[in-house]
């Protein structure tokens, strides 16, 4: 699809209605930021002062939203009266000052549309964001091609916009480096570290299988370019997962990058804002109610590995043997068996079959089996072998099994540290905030 057909069709057909009108005039911020907020303190403001002062101007829209399974309108007043203290620019409903010709908009949707449905909360919240984002990206009031989303939690590092300027035009969409930061629960900071840990296990088990899904899905630490956006209709209105899902379809229409340097620094704080994710698996985790067995068995990986091999193969020679295949790849017998039986529950010949009957050669048949064997379809294969196979492993179970996922064994380095360094990603200087 053309990117101006892909346009059209958004503004006619997907776009929300209840937005707010496009704030400035031609050229007046390089870069726009989105950031929904609920049940959120005023130091979001802080820290985009800071941000601002180091940036080139940009406009950051705050989405102030609340689910209506939460009954209690006054959930974000602090926040809201904070707001109303900042300098206007265009009196009470339109952008306050922060610094250097940076603006902040305040969209405060229960205004408009009152409390958003549950199931549809943080992606609607992200949605009338992200659209009021593009609108202003296709009029011209912001020059960059690029909608940053992020979180009220985080601290972005000073060069954060700087780093989508560069990039290539047929990259769609980038992902951000992040790290969380301890506070003064102790439980927390520790459940926190060990989720933390969970993400990079998973993205570095998809970086090793060579899966073309092998990015972090977090809402906090992603872009992406106008055009991608209107192609995939946007944010998902889902209550949780939305990032995963948007990337999940991004992925599909052009390359995801992932960005390295100073990471952006997110709160360790258990939150139950949304049914999972984060905040609810910290809260879990630091109360015992979960079993500290988080970490997908690296054989898993193993195994997808192995698919993933015999798939290269398959789309040069269709008479390659799966079971055979598997084998080679170094499978054992019992899991070779069980990994066939999830891919033919999954429907995996009658993909081959479609990527064949659609393809003239090995490089069209691998791009539509990745389109297949989505990011999704790829976390449904890794559940599977878990509820058949490979049980979830602890932290210190994990070197006990091969292939081992951690990129090093430097004795003494902190494996955090490690993993980051391995992706290039750096710390920021702890004066900065």
């Amino acid at each position: 699809m053309k990117p101006d057909t892909a346009i059209r069709r958004y503004q006619q057909r997907h776009i929300e209605i209840d937005l707010l009108p496009v704030p400035g005039g031609p050229g007046e911020w390089q870069h726009v930021l989105v950031i929904p907020a609920y049940r959120e303190c005023p130091s979001i403001l802080d820290a985009l002062r800071h941000l601002s002062a180091a940036a080139s101007p940009f406009l950051a829209i705050l989405v102030l939203n609340r689910p209506d399974s939460d009954p209690d309108n006054s959930a974000n007043q602090s926040l809201r009266e904070a707001v109303r203290r900042l300098p206007g620019i265009e009196g009470v409903s339109g952008p306050c000052q922060l610094n250097r010709g940076s603006a902040l908009l305040p969209f405060d949707t229960e205004a408009k549309l009152g409390p958003l449905p549950a199931e549809k909360a943080v992606g609607l919240a992200r949605k009338l964001g992200c659209d009021l984002a593009w609108q202003c990206i296709l009029r011209k009031v912001v020059t960059s091609r690029w909608i940053h989303c992020s979180d009220a939690d985080a601290r972005l590092p000073a060069d954060y916009f700087q780093r989508t300027a560069g990039l290539s035009p047929d990259v769609v969409a980038a992902t951000y480096p992040f790290v969380h930061v301890p506070g003064t629960d102790t439980a927390c900071n520790t459940a926190t570290a060990l989720y933390e840990l969970r993400l990079h296990h998973y993205v570095l088990g998809l970086e090793y299988a060579g899966s073309s899904y092998a990015h972090h899905s977090l809402g906090s630490a992603l872009a992406v370019t106008a055009d991608a956006y209107a192609k995939v209709r946007g944010f998902p209105q889902r209550a949780a997962g939305e990032d995963f899902y948007l990337l999940n379809k991004l992925a599909k229409v052009g390359p995801i990058v992932r960005l390295t340097g100073d990471c952006i620094e997110l709160a360790s704080r258990e939150s139950d804002r949304v049914p999972y994710g984060t905040g609810p698996s910290v809260t879990r985790i630091s109360s015992g109610d979960l079993s500290p067995a988080q970490f997908y068995h690296p054989r898993g990986f193993m195994a997808l590995r192995a698919v993933l091999h015999y798939v290269a193969a398959y789309s040069r020679s269709p008479t390659v043997s799966l079971h055979g295949s598997l084998l080679a790849s170094g499978l054992d017998p019992l899991l070779a068996a069980e990994c066939e039986q999830v891919l033919k529950d999954m429907g995996l010949q009658a993909a081959l079959d479609h990527c064949s009957g659609h393809s003239n050669n090995s490089a069209q048949f691998l791009r539509h089996f990745h389109q297949w064997l989505d990011a999704f379809r790829t976390l449904k294969f890794i559940h599977a072998l878990r509820e058949r196979a490979l049980p979830q492993q602890t932290l210190t179970e994990l070197d006990e099994w091969q292939p081992r996922l951690w990129p090093g064994d430097e004795a003494g380095t902190a494996l955090q540290d490690l993993i980051h360094s391995h992706w290039g990603w750096t710390r920021q200087d702890p004066g900065r905030w």
